[in-house]
């Protein structure tokens, strides 16, 4: 009941009182109409059943699009008079629309509430409306939770990159478009050799011939499927927070833009995301592959563990050998060792790693020492990449300002390396 009831009700009650104290039939007559007026409640009771149902369209929208929500509510067997009705949001949303109603509800009547949300990426769970009820005259008022469960995801955002080349040591049985060091079917010349009853005419070197004075064949390089494994540091203790937004994010955007380009190429690819715990998503082919991945990159948070603070503790059985790594990491000093080990157990290993100090610079004061701050972290970040290059691990150096795809061009392009763009 309401605090209007309960001021109607005691005021009832004393003049109730004082007249069988004073024997008085006027403050009795005046006391009856306050007690029966307390009574509307009980002889009208609120009784309704309640269908509450959520629609969310879709279900899955990439970081920056919008998403429809329709709540319908449907009454039955009860007329209200006031009726207040709120949905619950989860945090982080932005909404475009109304997610209230207040006013009369008629039975059988169906009431809709439609808004638009937005969102960063990760995954937002809806839970149900608040309900409240009420009559005009405000002696009787209802609460209750209605449940209309729902989860929207919003997936990381991507961006287009150009066809990357990888070298692996050991390729798949499958025809694909990686260079396997293997002669055979393919379109890169991979060597010559004598000629052999039932090579195709086509395949003869006619001035290698003619110089030698025998038969010659061209080889070609077979092209296959990989295996690639892609690592992504969510270590919190590499984060670094802007007014521009996270340096994390970045490097979720990065994992999502290659995984896709793996797939596209019909590689088999995996995600490892290294941080508070080992979040692994197996290794697999297609549109269905990608989606997993996407939806592991859209959920993971950073963290950190003492067991997964340096790559020492990375479970390399989960990779095949001799496949492709790729990490995405804004590196510490203490990597290098286990970087090199990862290199010296047969892995080609490419590192993507977000200049952090490219990221703070636009936060840090303007003034002489920090500028030395600035050239000494530099330095350190300089020498540290300089020795993976030494010990023969791809690195690109990624300034995030600029855009992933540029960068890779830029870094990867020219020659016959591990990657070429």
């Amino acid at each position: 009941m309401t605090a209007a009831w309960w001021l109607v009700a005691t005021l009832g009650f004393l003049l109730f009182l004082s007249a069988m104290a004073l024997q008085n039939g006027t403050l009795l007559a005046l006391a009856l109409p306050y007690l029966s007026f307390t009574l509307i409640p009980f002889w009208h009771p609120a009784r309704a059943s309640w269908r509450v149902h959520r629609r969310v369209e879709p279900t899955q929208t990439p970081g920056g699009q919008p998403a429809q929500i329709t709540v319908s509510v449907h009454c039955e067997m009860t007329d209200f008079e006031e009726v207040s009705i709120m949905d619950r949001l989860p945090a982080g949303l932005q909404r475009e629309g109304e997610t209230t109603y207040h006013g009369p509800l008629r039975a059988g009547e169906r009431l809709s509430l439609q808004f638009t949300v937005r969102g960063v990426r990760g995954k937002y769970v809806f839970s149900g409306v608040d309900l409240r009820i009420a009559d005009l005259l405000g002696l009787r008022e209802k609460e209750e939770f209605l449940p209309c469960p729902a989860a929207w995801m919003v997936l990381p955002e991507s961006e287009r990159l150009d066809r990357i080349q990888i070298f692996p040591r050991r390729t798949r049985i499958f025809s694909g478009t990686i260079r396997s060091r293997e002669s055979g079917a393919g379109v890169e010349f991979f060597g010559t050799r004598p000629y052999v009853p039932g090579d195709p005419l086509r395949h003869l070197n006619w001035k290698a011939g003619a110089r030698w004075d025998l038969w010659v064949t061209n080889l070609f390089e077979t092209e296959r499927v990989a295996d690639v494994g892609i690592i992504l540091d969510a270590r919190r203790s590499l984060e670094i927070q802007t007014r521009q937004g996270s340096l994390f994010e970045h490097s979720i955007r990065a994992a999502a833009s290659l995984s896709t380009l793996f797939l596209e190429a019909g590689n088999r690819v995996g995600l490892l995301i290294f941080g508070r715990w080992i979040e692994w998503t197996l290794p697999g082919y297609g549109k269905k592959q990608r989606a997993k991945i996407w939806l592991s990159l859209a959920e993971t948070q950073l963290g950190d563990h003492a067991v997964f603070q340096e790559f020492r503790n990375l479970p390399t059985y989960l990779f095949p050998s001799e496949s492709q790594i790729v990490l995405i990491s804004p590196l510490q000093r203490q990597d290098f060792l286990s970087l090199r080990l990862l290199k010296a157990l047969g892995y080609h290993v490419l590192i993507i790693s977000p200049d952090p100090i490219a990221w703070e610079r636009t936060e840090v004061p303007p003034d002489e020492i920090s500028r030395q701050a600035l050239h000494l972290a530099r330095m350190q970040r300089e020498v540290l990449l300089a020795k993976l290059r030494r010990a023969h691990i791809r690195v690109v150096d990624w300034d995030v300002n600029r855009p992933l795809a540029v960068v890779l061009r830029e870094t990867l392009g020219g020659g016959r390396p591990w990657f070429a763009g």
